[in-house]
């Protein structure tokens, strides 16, 4: 269950990535505060029981999609108190093999929609009460894996982006965070990581070895933390970074 913040009945949120994993977990904190939220994500949604969801198609690597989506959920939400940008795409190809296409494809997701979607949505952040934004990078950056340089350069860069917004946008009261996970438990990397025996005999004690305690990270570990970033109980943060890790980067 989401940790509960009161003050959030009747916001508006806009969430990218909203379809899965952290994106998903995420619409499902909010609405379990009474937020009205609207997800963005290029996989087909359904609308939400409660009338509170709205999920609007957008392909975040186009800059068309983006303003168009942006644009439309003018009618859904006169203002918007919080964004969430999740959305990415964490694919494995070595310096040979990632080429100029592939690099402008998991920028364009990965770092420069979450600066077009918070340009674009701006001029409802400025109405709104909450002004809180979230990005969420992730701590693959720190480890220097192979066959990640391109995903870890725009995670990387999304604290980049974070940092250099954070004095900009608190001179009109905005705060901006970004919340870094660790291995999250997600459906995706359960199948692709841990499915098979095999898999998990590899991958299980590597991951209890690094870790300070043995915790499965799950997509509502990493929502909670969002959550308390976008409520005014961290009303003094702003520009910071949040690693959600289980002490996987304690040396």
């Amino acid at each position: 269950m989401a940790v509960q913040f009161p003050e959030m009945t009747g916001r508006h949120a806009l969430v990218t990535g909203a379809s899965a994993g952290i994106g998903k977990a995420t619409c499902e904190a909010l609405l379990e505060q009474g937020v009205v939220v609207v997800g963005l994500a290029l996989d087909d949604q359904e609308p939400g029981p409660s009338g509170r969801f709205h999920p609007v198609a957008c392909d975040l690597a186009a800059l068309g999609s983006v303003r168009e989506a942006l644009a439309s959920i003018k009618s859904i939400a006169p203002a918007l108190d919080y964004v969430v940008n999740v959305a990415g795409r964490d694919a494995k190809r070595s310096l040979e093999e990632g080429d100029e296409r592939f690099w402008t494809e998991i920028v364009d997701l990965n770092l420069r929609a979450y600066y077009m979607v918070i340009r674009e949505a701006l001029p409802l952040l400025r109405l709104g009460r909450g002004k809180a934004i979230v990005n969420v990078s992730s701590i693959n950056y720190r480890l220097g894996i192979p066959r990640r340089s391109v995903y870890s350069t725009t995670k990387a860069g999304i604290l980049g982006l974070t940092t250099g917004l954070a004095r900009e946008l608190g001179a009109e009261g905005i705060r901006i965070n970004t919340i870094s996970p660790g291995w999250v438990f997600t459906d995706r990397q359960v199948q692709e990581y841990f499915a098979r025996p095999e898999d998990q005999a590899t991958y299980l004690p590597y991951l209890h070895e690094r870790q300070a305690i043995n915790h499965h990270i799950t997509p509502l570990d990493v929502a909670n933390h969002i959550l308390f970033y976008l409520s005014s109980a961290s009303a003094a943060s702003t520009g910071h970074n949040c690693v959600v890790d289980a002490g996987c980067l304690l040396e």
